[in-house]
């Protein structure tokens, strides 16, 4: 099976080299309605600002990187929808909306570009997921499922019809929280405004290989302490423990999209347990539920 390693929180040293990201921040379990709704603008700014990179393409850079020439438009259009999404929440937000930052995109190609779409839209799939839990207004419910439903499609798409794979991953998303979401945001993010109000969050392969896992921007102290490495997918977690040199063998049941977290406890991946991560990883797989090899 092939597994897309493709994440600015996951730093790849070589081929079978994990690296998590290990800095962290306060845990999420006190957050207010307004800082949920905050913490759902931050994302959609982040996303306008990636697609506004859109224009450095042209339609016949998608053709000559075997991509559909069609498929700059309808970026454009998930572009717009981006943008009215975080238009829709500064409305609703007033003056204590929180403002863009400045951010750090890795693509430097249509290929590239494919990639790190892929990687927005399972943040914002899983975040809205996520968000709800924290709303109490039934307008608010609305609104914000309203956008999930469509960032799904983002996704859907980018997954089917431009990476010509599945466009899911399992009967469930991953509702990861959102410490864990922000970890991956964070990759993308070079700083932000000192105005921006502070949410209370933290920082938080081929199957069946053996891999190396490594932390950035240093390792933790393991002591004799066993870690776990957590490998999400929709609702179900496998848990596997780490060997003495800090190797790791890939479940071979993975499929679609999988955030894997390094703990130190296998009966739990709470904020307080979790020592890195998490890392996003893709492992395609073609309609018959066979492993598959996609180019991006």
């Amino acid at each position: 099976m092939r597994v897309i390693f493709t994440s600015l929180a996951l730093i790849i040293l070589s081929s079978s080299v994990l690296s998590f990201p290990s800095e962290r921040r306060d845990s999420d379990s006190t957050l207010t309605e307004i800082q949920a709704l905050n913490f759902a603008l931050s994302l959609e700014h982040l996303q306008y600002y990636f697609y506004k990179r859109l224009h450095q393409y042209e339609p016949q850079d998608f053709s000559n990187a075997g991509l559909p020439p069609w498929s700059k438009g309808r970026y454009a259009q998930i572009s717009s929808h981006e943008f009215t999404h975080a238009q829709f929440l500064e409305n609703i937000l007033g003056d204590k909306a929180v403002q863009p930052c400045e951010y750090n995109f890795p693509d430097t190609d249509p290929r590239s570009f494919v990639k790190t779409s892929n990687i927005v839209e399972a943040i914002a799939s899983s975040t809205y997921t996520t968000l709800v839990k924290y709303l109490s207004d039934s307008d608010y419910i609305i609104s914000i499922s309203s956008i999930h439903s469509v960032e799904a499609k983002h996704s859907a798409w980018i997954n089917a019809d431009v990476r010509e794979g599945a466009a899911w991953s399992t009967a469930f998303d991953a509702p990861l929280s959102l410490s864990q979401l922000y970890t991956i945001m964070s990759g993308f993010i070079a700083s932000c405004p000192s105005s921006n109000s502070l949410l209370p969050i933290k920082y938080s392969l081929h199957s069946r290989q053996t891999v190396q896992v490594s932390f950035s921007p240093a390792a933790p102290k393991r002591d004799s302490q066993t870690l776990y490495a957590w490998f999400i997918s929709g609702f179900e977690a496998l848990v596997v423990p780490l060997n003495a040199d800090m190797t790791v063998t890939i479940p071979d049941t993975l499929q679609g999209f999988v955030f894997s977290v390094i703990a130190n406890n296998k009966e739990s991946v709470s904020d307080d347990a979790t020592v890195a991560g998490p890392a996003f990883l893709v492992f395609d797989y073609d309609y018959q539920g066979n492993d598959q090899s996609l180019p991006m």
